[in-house]
């Protein structure tokens, strides 16, 4: 009588997790579907920063390989010397999100601050034409105004040594990018969701 409970209780374990990857599947080609998905998460009414649209190619982002971005907003007002910016990056797993720590400072949720100090070459000599062909601002302060940047390239590189054993690639992310002042006060804030695939390499061809 005890196995037959127990044959019960995990015939219903199983029912429940299938009808979830069920949902999970259909969610993903929801995702898949509409690709990149984006909204301006910026609480504040006065903050100077907002975006208003985001696009990137190609969708599902392949790893390793090159992503190209796109994004409109505006600026309100100048924005300070000092930056920082946040993000928080998650992985769905049955429809779930987990947080994804940062990985050798470059990879997850990772914290950048003194933004401006980078990119202080660029105030005296100018942005290089490699960058200032995509229309985007590389010195700071970044100035009051409408921002048009077009198809920037950025590079995904392979996942290695110890986020490769941490997460799986392949699957469906958000990502949630805050920018801060010296007072983390928040200037601006964009929300993605995305899928992410492994480069594959067959015998004929690869993509």
């Amino acid at each position: 009588m005890k196995s037959f409970y127990l044959t019960i209780l995990w015939t219903f374990v199983a029912i429940v997790i299938f009808a979830k990857e069920i949902q999970c599947r259909r969610g993903r080609k929801k995702r898949d579907k509409y690709g990149l998905k984006f909204s301006d998460c910026g609480a504040d009414p006065d903050r100077p920063l907002r975006f208003y649209d985001v696009k990137a190619h190609p969708i599902p982002i392949i790893t390793p390989g090159t992503l190209y971005v796109s994004f409109k907003g505006n600026i309100s007002r100048d924005l300070p010397r000092t930056i920082a910016i946040e993000l928080g990056l998650v992985k769905y797993f049955v429809g779930i999100p987990f947080p994804l720590p940062c990985f050798d400072n470059r990879l997850g949720s990772c914290s950048y601050y003194n933004i401006c100090d980078n990119l202080q070459k660029y105030e005296l000599l100018g942005c290089p034409k490699t960058i200032k062909q995509y229309g985007v601002q590389c010195s700071c302060p970044f100035k009051a105004g409408e921002f048009n940047v077009r198809n920037l390239p950025l590079n995904i590189p392979k996942v290695r040594g110890f986020a490769r054993a941490f997460i799986r690639v392949r699957g469906d992310y958000g990502l949630t990018l805050r920018i801060l002042d010296d007072d983390s006060t928040e200037l601006g804030c964009l929300r993605l969701g995305f899928s992410v695939k492994k480069r594959y390499k067959g015998w004929l061809f690869k993509i």
